[in-house]
């Protein structure tokens, strides 16, 4: 073969290589920003939130840990990735994270659908993480407030979750938005800016990660997490629904209860963002577990 026509197949195979690597690359649901020294800590925001949600951790943390936060793709920004179960990618490439970038056993923070993907990728990769803290996220959310509903059940509704959320006007996504950060944040003034995430996030990602919040029931998967486990609840904002600190407490010990190592701390005047809310008991509770 003639150089001149090495030169090109090996020009030519080297540019589908690059745009194989920029389309895999442009399709990736997570990105990463690492702050500070020390042992590892993941962080992973909930739903219709962004990585600054941690500002106040990250001021704590930065100078003892090397903090990864993760932000996922269409949430506080309006990017819109493809996949035909959203949540069960973003637990993939959590756990792909970890190897490809050789991470020893870092602790996994998650809140809410954070907490959740911390439960899932520690029982699909049990040898993988140090430990695991769940804040005010469960194997299966709904039940707490749906009592009997199943992931199958649930699909009807999940449905029209998806379906409404994906069409609300700006108007309409707005005021949800401002309601029900009422009703997950007690302290006032944090709430314009976690309401401002949910504006910014992409409704149709957003409607997808919900309904698949109520079809995706992890529960069965609980025996297989081998690390420690600090799970945070709170029931403070359900006590107009008739719920009491003890029956939450009950309720997110039901859904525990497999992981062979694990701890249910339920705050006492927190609502959902327990770390806006109760910040000096949570920070004082979590330093005793990652110590």
């Amino acid at each position: 073969m003639k150089t001149e026509n090495v030169k090109w197949v090996v020009v030519t195979f080297l540019m589908v290589i690059f745009k194989i690597a920029n389309v895999s690359a442009a399709n990736d649901l997570i990105s990463t920003r690492v702050i500070g020294k020390g042992e590892p800590i993941i962080l992973i925001h909930g739903m219709a939130c962004a990585p600054e949600v941690w500002d106040e951790f990250v001021d704590k943390y930065k100078n003892k840990h090397e903090l990864h936060l993760v932000r996922i793709k269409g949430f506080g920004n309006g990017e819109k990735g493809e996949a035909n179960h959203y949540l069960e990618e973003v637990k993939n490439e959590l756990i792909a994270y970890v190897k490809d970038n050789k991470l020893k056993k870092p602790t996994l923070i998650g809140h809410s659908m954070g907490g959740f993907l911390g439960l899932w990728a520690a029982a699909e990769a049990p040898e993988l993480f140090g430990k695991i803290v769940s804040v005010d996220g469960v194997p299966y959310f709904p039940v707490l407030v749906m009592p009997g509903i199943t992931a199958e059940s649930a699909k009807a509704v999940s449905s029209q979750m998806t379906t409404a959320m994906s069409n609300m006007s700006p108007e309409a996504a707005k005021a949800n938005q401002e309601m029900m950060i009422a009703s997950m944040i007690s302290n006032v003034e944090k709430r314009p800016k976690v309401v401002n995430m949910g504006i910014e996030s992409n409704p149709s990602v957003i409607g997808q990660a919900y309904g698949e919040m109520y079809t995706t029931d992890i529960r069965p998967l609980m025996d297989k997490i081998k690390v420690p486990v600090l799970v945070f609840g709170s029931w403070a904002a359900y006590g107009i629904y008739g719920s009491t600190m003890q029956s939450v407490t009950q309720n997110m010990e039901a859904q525990l209860k497999d992981i062979p190592n694990h701890k249910l701390l339920v705050a006492e005047k927190a609502y959902h963002f327990i770390f806006y809310d109760e910040p000096e008991w949570f920070y004082s509770e979590l330093d005793k577990f990652l110590n």
